[in-house]
Parts: C-alpha cells; structure tokens; sequence
C-alpha cells in the first residue's frame, strides 16, 4: 500500500502475518468485551500483521521496524504461525529496493518482531547485518534494555537480533525526541517499552504517524486498552490519547503496524469510544 505524501513516498509493507493470545492483546480488557470486535480461534489466538514502513525521498531511503526475519527456531515460527523466510526482503524487492538500497533502518523498539529482520544467518549462530550500508538508529533506553539480558525481558528481547549492530560500528543511539532527516522526527512514547518511539513523517503541510505498538492497532485506540507486553501501562494510557488527539486534530494519516485489516487510516475523536478510524485502506 502507497501513500504519497508530499515529496515522501511511504510504502506500508506487509512482512508477514502471525498469531497472539487475545488476552495478552487486550490485558486487562475482559474477553466478553474485546472478542464482540476481534473473535478468537477456539485456541483464543486472534491474526495480525506484521508491517513495516519504507519511506523514500530526495534520494533517501528509510526503513522503519524490519519484522521477524528468518533467526527464530522453528518452534517457535509454529507457535506464532509464522510463514517461512524473511517476506520483507521479497516486499522490498517489489518496491525495487535492495537491502543495500536502504540508508536508515529505525526502529519503534526492539522486540523480536519489530527487530528481527535487521540480521540473518551467515552461518549457524552468526548473525549479520542485512542492510550492510544502512545506518541503525535505536533508542538509548531501548537499546540498554534490550542488551542487558535481564530475566524480566526473556522472550521479547532475543540476544541473537542484537550481536551483529553491536559489532558493525552502524549503531546510533538516540537520546529523547529527535529529527532524524528533514520531515523525518521521532517522538518517544515508552509505555510498551521504556524508549518506545513513534514515528513522523512531514512534508508539503501533511502528515503521517507511526506510532508502532503504542497503538498495535485500531482497536487499540481507547485509553484502557492496552497489551500485556507493555511494561509501563500506565504511560501507555497517559501518551496514547495525547498522541492520538494531535493526529486527529491535524488531520495526521495512522500507519498500523499489526492491525489485521487496516495498514492505513485517518482518525477522529468520537464523544463515546473517544478515537474511530476513517478513510482506511488496507494492505496491498
């Protein structure tokens, strides 16, 4: 899916689908209220997508969050229905982009699935890069966390998507938010993380916001709805609805990262679900 905006092209690339258990999607949300909007498997497994963002202007070639890649265990493809391969390399190969085409590579945040496609295999428990020429911008506070293999993060940060930025002299680490390029900003969130970061992009008066799993997808949207993987919900409640309140009133376009249907929307605020989605347009 293609969104020109102004002298941006941003192509949503879908780089698979997996699967979640409803009730870490939807927290502290009972199941008799969030499975009226996303029915689960009778395994209560609910379908997402896993998006990333290419954006590309003035000879610049960004790539925002990079999927799961090809480094899990087959086990563990299983258990999250992952189909086979790295599909961003083929979505990217469709754009016309080669892996070392791509300039910047930005992350959101560092989970597996967000993460895991910036490397591959070279040879059995080697990673290496798989955007050679790219630049590897990261949150400081994700980055710190991420490395420190502590026990609490076993399971979403995978040592093996790390080993190769660590080594390659690529790696930049961002302190707050920061303009990355022109019409290119980062606006950090924590919440899911504690340097979660949103993306935005600008030019020619529009606009277009990623904000990655702050918000993992539309029905997302309300304050309280939040996920199990996030480690500060508390922030997540607080900076959702400010975020999404500055997208609605500018007229901001949303590119949804996981949202099984929709990859890109407008919003609205709406006096009793306080945000809704229009004019969205779904994946290619």
């Amino acid at each position: 899916m293609t969104l020109q905006l102004g002298r941006w092209q941003i192509d949503v690339l879908e780089a698979g689908r997996f699967r979640l258990d409803g009730g870490v999607m939807y927290g502290v949300v009972p199941r008799q209220v969030w499975e009226k909007f996303t029915p689960p498997d009778e395994q209560n497994m609910l379908p997402y997508a896993i998006r990333c963002i290419l954006a590309r202007r003035d000879g610049l070639t960004v790539l925002v969050d990079t999927g799961q890649g090809e480094k899990l265990s087959p086990l563990d493809r299983k258990s999250h229905a992952l189909e086979p391969g790295d599909p961003l390399i083929e979505r990217l190969a469709a754009c016309g982009v080669e892996p070392e085409q791509v300039d910047i590579v930005l992350f959101s945040h560092l989970h597996w699935d967000h993460v895991g496609g910036a490397s591959s295999w070279a040879a059995p428990r080697q990673p290496q890069l798989a955007f050679p020429r790219a630049r590897y911008l990261v949150n400081r506070w994700d980055w710190e966390d991420a490395i420190s293999r502590a026990p609490e993060f076993a399971g979403t940060y995978l040592p093996q998507d790390f080993t190769a930025m660590e080594q390659s002299g690529r790696l930049e680490l961002l302190h707050g938010d920061q303009e990355i390029a022109l019409g290119l900003t980062t606006r950090v969130t924590g919440g899911h993380t504690r340097g979660h970061q949103a993306v935005l992009f600008e030019s020619d008066g529009e606009a277009a916001l990623f904000p990655g799993d702050l918000v993992p997808a539309a029905s997302h949207l309300r304050r309280m709805w939040c996920t199990a993987y996030d480690l500060f919900p508390l922030m997540t409640r607080r900076k959702k609805p400010q975020l999404l309140g500055e997208a609605a009133d500018k007229g901001w376009w949303i590119l949804w990262e996981h949202d099984p249907q929709i990859a890109v929307s407008r919003l609205r605020r709406h006096p009793r679900k306080e945000f809704e989605v229009f004019d969205e347009r779904a994946s290619s």
